[in-house]
Formats: C-alpha cells, sequence, structure tokens
C-alpha cells in the first residue's frame, strides 16, 4: 500500500536531477507531493480518463498526457514550495503549459523504470 507513494516520490526526486526546471524546496514538500500526485493519479485521472474516453479514441490515446499534465499542474498548484518554471530544449523556450505536458511526458517515462527497482 505504501509502494505508490514510494515510487512517485522517487519519480520526482530523480525528475528534479535530470530537469533543472522542477525544483523541490525541502524533502517535506517532496514527500507532500508525491502523496498528492499518487492520490490524483489513483482517484482523478481513471474518472477522467472515462470522461474523455471520445477524445482519447480519436487522438489515439494521446490525450492521455494532457490529463496527466492536468494533474502534474494541480499539483503544483497544491503543494507550495514545488515548481516547475520553463524548460529550455534545443535552444527553443517552451511555455509553461508545454513545459508541465513535457514533465508529464518524462514521468510517464520514469515511473515504470522506477517501478522495475521496487
Amino acid at each position: 500500500m505504501l509502494k505508490p507513494f514510494i515510487r512517485t516520490g522517487l519519480t520526482l526526486f530523480a525528475l528534479s536531477f535530470l530537469l533543472p526546471t522542477v525544483n523541490f524546496s525541502d524533502w517535506v514538500t517532496l514527500v507532500l507531493a508525491s502523496v498528492i500526485l499518487t492520490l490524483l493519479y489513483s482517484i482523478i485521472r481513471p474518472v477522467l480518463k472515462i470522461l474523455t474516453l471520445p477524445i482519447n479514441i480519436v487522438t489515439l490515446g494521446l490525450f492521455s498526457s494532457v490529463i496527466n499534465a492536468i494533474l502534474l499542474w494541480l499539483t503544483t498548484y497544491l503543494v507550495p514550495g514545488f515548481e516547475i518554471t520553463n524548460t529550455v530544449i534545443f535552444g527553443v523556450e517552451l511555455g509553461w503549459a508545454l513545459t508541465i505536458l513535457f514533465v508529464s511526458v518524462v514521468i510517464g517515462f520514469l515511473h515504470p523504470l522506477v517501478k522495475i527497482f521496487i
């Protein structure tokens, strides 16, 4: 029961090292962000996936990334001290919304890797 929280915490911790735009003020913020993000992913995400199923079918599943980005934005809004600033990729500065989308896609890649080790 505690494993999803630990996996999300380790994913966010690894993400803060990989991307300099993801910042935590302290360890308590990291734990709180992982708890809130895990709860949002396990409670609200399935409901949103069912509600947006027609859009998800038309876009061949790409709208799931938008749902994940919305939940990540909600986490940054709910947890003070957890912030994601604009990212620069190959000399192009992404806007705030594209940065959140990029970070949520990276979380989608990192989370299964962390799941292998835990």
